[in-house]
């Protein structure tokens, strides 16, 4: 019986993952990434990394999250660097500030080639693309520092440069608009939900195992609301006022946290249901802005969702609504 249950799932699953797709929405979601990453280059500065000591990059994940097993096995020191390409720097020296300024410039150039032309011959565009980007953010991860801000749209880059689609110049959508949609271009998509799916569903196993079900009640958020913002107010960081208005609700406290916690339990069924992206959408951009309150400042988690809406359809949609008020203004312009 159990097995039949698996059976059925996994079946269910694989027709799901193969259901055909549009190789418009995939270039959508290329430009979208491409845009988003070349925002993040341009709003800071990596030269930075060429001023501080080496130590400071031997912050090994293992070493901050001993009890998470998964860390133990994946955070160790040889992995981190094979996978952020900083095995480099086992036989060359770190750039100089000039050296991070030319890498960081060069990865602008490639997002904008790859947002504009597409992956290249071969793939080589946004192969670079991923390859500058993981190594201008594994210096965050190697100081310590989580790249949780930028994991989704690591993992989309990766999907769209590995994916079997048809590729087009910004110039030449039109011709993928009129494309039927093909099993190949539905597989990219599908495993765009899957990168949103595991990133959740990751965060809300992990409070269905290290919380008991009282712990699903315990979080102060209120509190940790008023508290970010009077260290607001000393200037330690910067919180918005618009949640002010919620201090009077403390009964928020067992509402909210256990809403958030089962949401990342269920996300697994937008990829079931992919009519539901708009309101997994709403939800998730509600919830991030709520993590400004708390000095979670992840912006671009609130729009990450856009990356799975099904352009070709609300472009075929506001096409034929365009079409049928255009027909009715003549119409009714007639004698």
């Amino acid at each position: 019986m159990r097995s039949s249950v698996f059976d059925k799932g996994f079946e269910g699953f694989i027709s799901k993952y193969n259901t055909p797709g549009f190789d418009f929405d995939v270039n959508c979601v290329r430009i979208f990434v491409c845009t988003f990453f070349i925002w993040k280059l341009l709003s800071r500065d990596f030269s930075f990394y060429a001023t501080v000591p080496e130590g400071i990059f031997h912050f090994y994940p293992f070493k901050i999250y001993p009890s998470s097993s998964y860390i133990l096995t994946m955070g160790l020191p040889i992995i981190s660097e094979i996978a952020t390409f900083h095995w480099i720097h086992w036989f060359v020296p770190r750039p100089s500030e000039f050296g991070y300024q030319l890498i960081q410039g060069c990865a602008v150039v490639l997002l904008l080639v790859t947002m504009v032309w597409g992956r290249g011959p071969r793939r080589i565009f946004s192969i670079g693309c991923y390859i500058l980007l993981i190594y201008l953010w594994g210096h965050l991860f190697l100081a310590g520092q989580e790249i949780d801000a930028v994991l989704l749209y690591f993992g989309l880059l990766a999907c769209f440069t590995m994916g079997d689609y048809v590729d087009r110049p910004i110039w030449d959508l039109r011709t993928l608009y009129d494309k039927e949609p093909t099993v190949a271009a539905g597989r990219t998509v599908s495993t765009f939900f899957l990168v949103f799916v595991f990133f959740y569903f990751a965060s809300g196993l992990k409070k269905v195992t290290d919380l008991s079900p009282a712990g699903w009640f315990s979080y102060d958020l209120i509190e940790s609301l008023e508290q970010f913002r009077i260290r607001s107010d000393v200037g330690v960081i910067l919180v918005p006022k618009v949640f002010e208005f919620l201090y009077p609700y403390r009964f928020l406290d067992y509402v909210l946290p256990p809403i958030v916690y089962m949401s990342h339990v269920i996300v697994p069924y937008v990829f079931f249901r992919r009519s539901a992206v708009f309101k997994f959408f709403l939800f998730y951009a509600g919830f991030h802005f709520m993590a400004f309150g708390v000095g979670i400042s992840f912006t671009g988690y609130i729009f990450v969702w856009f990356c799975l809406f099904p352009y070709h359809k609300i472009v075929e949609s506001l096409a034929r609504r365009w079409s049928e008020g255009a027909g009715r203004s003549r119409s009714e312009a007639q004698p």
